[in-house]
């Protein structure tokens, strides 16, 4: 999302200037004392004159490359990371061009004031959830609440999330601007690697960092664990010195989050847990398909909890939320209101009751990490048995078809991964051969067993599916079949039949 700009001028339209040295004091300067930032870009297609051109380097592309073309196209300062030839043109020299781009990025076109608390979640699994949770329950304690997630963005004069896929620094930086705008008091917003590793809270003292949990995954972006989980980390860099800290203490990987937040920063700590000592605890009272009650204990006091979803990860992901929520001063009583007004999150796992005499269940898994979470606990609460429908391209992104069968099959007694086109007019044989085998295990199910769905599910602005469409999402394609099976009753008691 790139801000308008002025079209005489190129600069954004929400004017501010920016001293360079004031923004990077370790920086060093050639051809000039600082530079003075007006309007700024990384991509030299779109470099004006006045412009600051920001050389930042990627796995595809170095914008060094690009420095030259960049003052032909009349780029007032070059930010680098090493010495380059600029024909005269002010140059600064940082050792991150990644970092400088957030840093600027939020200087510019972010927030303006102090009054927007930033409220910053990561982890391996459970981020998306965690932020709609805390931002239901703030919202329940009267606060006017913004969203910045995978699963949409609110602001304070929206009543529906907005999609809008955040990648980049200068994404984030427009977005938080926008919350403080509309008049957000507090920002709860997910923050994934790929954001942690662009820098992307550089510029942003954050009132609260959250850390869900630290397993593996993306290692195909960070290349191992340790470095993955040190990408991870950074999200303490943005912590402000008098904020907080929030933790799930059932991670053995969270104490070394907490040490090092203890030694780098002087706010508190909080922590959240299932199965040890902390600032904010639960119990799972019960436990079924149906759903599962938890007994919360925070600020000294127990409130029952009702939650839809009965995996273990749903559980973690609420006691975390109101540990953040203890960090505001949230009673017991709306913490517990808002977690079970929330309902489920879109995008994340969800029930589905089309009048089936079974359970089903439809998720979306970002990683090996929250797959296994769900599997394990579904396995644990079905009586009979658990079909697991998956996505033929998520099997894939999840390490492959026949690894995600091997890893489904520990907790699932059936897995059928499901090419695309079995929806489709054009579908092949093997599709309708699919789609044959889908209907035959749909049909031997029964009560107390359960049915996973994996794959996409509808985006949050998106109309209704085209049937002549190739790729209709799995879940459509299960709705479809249950509503054909399970005839729902009319407003007047009777079943609506067919003309």
């Amino acid at each position: 999302m790139t801000p308008p700009r002025d079209s005489a001028s190129g600069v954004p339209s929400e004017k501010n200037l920016q001293k360079l040295s004031e923004l990077f004091p370790d920086a060093s300067f050639f051809a000039c004392s600082d530079i003075e930032c007006r309007g700024f870009t990384d991509q030299v297609k779109e470099c004006r004159p006045g412009d600051v051109f920001v050389a930042r380097c990627s796995d595809y592309d170095d914008g060094h490359e690009h420095i030259a073309t960049a003052v032909a196209m009349g780029a007032a300062g070059i930010v680098a990371e090493r010495m380059v030839p600029t024909h005269g043109v002010p140059l600064c020299v940082v050792p991150d061009t990644s970092w400088a781009w957030a840093r600027l990025a939020h200087a510019m076109e972010g927030l303006r004031g102090c009054g927007l608390r930033v409220i910053a979640v990561t982890g391996t699994s459970g981020k998306t959830s965690t932020v709609w949770l805390t931002a239901s329950i703030l919202a329940e304690a009267g606060l006017r609440v913004g969203v910045i997630s995978d699963a949409g963005c609110v602001d304070a004069m929206s009543s529906l999330p907005e999609r809008d896929s955040i990648t980049d620094p200068r994404q984030l930086a427009s977005w938080l601007r926008r919350l403080e705008k509309s008049g957000c008091s507090h920002a709860v917003v997910e923050v994934s690697s790929k954001l942690l590793a662009k820098h992307a809270l550089a510029g942003v003292a954050c009132d609260t960092v959250a850390v869900t949990n630290l397993g593996r995954a993306h290692l195909d972006l960070h290349g191992t664990a340790t470095a993955y989980h040190a990408v991870k980390e950074r999200i303490l860099q943005a912590a402000s010195n008098d904020g907080a800290l929030v933790v799930n203490s059932d991670d053995p990987r969270s104490q070394r989050l907490v040490e090092r937040y203890k030694d780098e920063c002087t706010g508190s700590v909080f922590t959240s847990g299932l199965q040890s000592t902390a600032t904010v605890s639960a119990t799972a009272v019960e436990r079924t398909l149906a759903g599962q009650t938890l007994l919360l204990r925070c600020d000294g006091v127990m409130m029952p909890v009702s939650l839809d979803v009965p995996v273990t990860s749903t559980a973690r992901n609420a006691v975390l939320a109101a540990a953040i929520a203890t960090r505001y001063r949230v009673p017991a009583e709306k913490i517990a209101r808002g977690l079970e007004s929330i309902g489920s999150v879109a995008g994340r796992i969800t029930r589905c009751d089309r009048g089936q005499d079974f359970t089903v269940f439809i998720d979306r898994p970002s990683n090996g990490h929250s797959l296994a979470s769900t599997l394990s606990s579904l396995g644990r609460l079905s009586h009979g048995r658990l079909l697991v429908l998956v996505e033929e391209g998520l099997a894939d992104q999840l390490g492959g078809k026949e690894r995600f069968a091997s890893r489904a099959s520990r907790w699932s007694e059936q897995t059928l991964i499901v090419p695309p086109g079995i929806a489709s007019e054009n579908a092949t044989v093997e599709d309708l051969q699919a789609y044959a085998r889908l209907d035959k295990e749909l049909s031997q199910l029964h009560a107390g067993d359960c049915l996973l769905v994996l794959g996409a599910v509808p985006q949050i602005d998106s109309g209704p599916f085209d049937p002549e469409h190739d790729f209709m999402p799995l879940e459509a394609v299960v709705n479809g079949w249950l509503e054909l099976a399970h005839e729902p009753v009319t407003a007047w008691g009777g079943y609506r039949r067919a003309a």
